[in-house]
């Protein structure tokens, strides 16, 4: 609680966030965890609504009247939301997996899939997060330890494989 409270700059603010603190914070939890139904999440919701009412503490009159606890379940709600939208977004794979080389199979044998398990390991890595999972090349960067630069360079030449083992009907490089 004491990170919150930092937020806060009178002390009048302070007692009414740790009222508001004390009085909902279960209340949030359930709401964020009936919504998302992974106890991590449903703690960086919560603690995402904490923020977020630290930093508008001064909208609120009263901390424990219904009006609060309408303000402070539509927060956690709408922060569960967005975090459920962002998991949908962007399925969850073992990185393990992907991070280290290890050969990702899809589910149907087709060319192309064959073709992609013929690249090197970070090209691979690469066209699988950008173009199955759907990440960015900014997000591939950060998850790969790489720079934005190196990473588009790496999509480029992934792509530039697959076509060339494409054109030779499938050979290896």
């Amino acid at each position: 609680m004491l990170i919150y409270l930092q937020l806060i700059e009178t002390d009048d603010d302070k007692s009414k966030f740790e009222q508001i603190y004390d009085a909902y914070r279960g209340l949030m939890f359930h709401v964020a965890f009936k919504i998302l139904s992974q106890k991590e999440d449903a703690e960086d919701a919560v603690h995402h609504a904490f923020v977020k009412i630290a930093e508008n503490i001064t909208k609120i009159s009263d901390p424990v009247c219904p009006k609060t606890k309408a303000f402070v379940v539509t927060i956690v709600e709408n922060r569960a939301i967005d975090i459920l939208r962002s998991r949908n977004r962007h399925q969850e794979v073992s990185f393990d997996a992907i991070a280290y080389g290890i050969p990702v199979y899809t589910e149907d044998e087709d060319q192309l899939s064959e073709l992609i398990l013929k690249l090197p390991a970070k090209q691979r890595q690469v066209i699988w997060l950008k173009y199955y999972h759907g990440y960015s090349l900014r997000e591939i960067a950060s998850m790969l330890n790489m720079s934005l630069a190196a990473a588009i360079k790496t999509d480029q030449r992934a792509r530039k494989n697959l076509e060339a083992l494409y054109e030779k009907g499938d050979k290896s490089l």
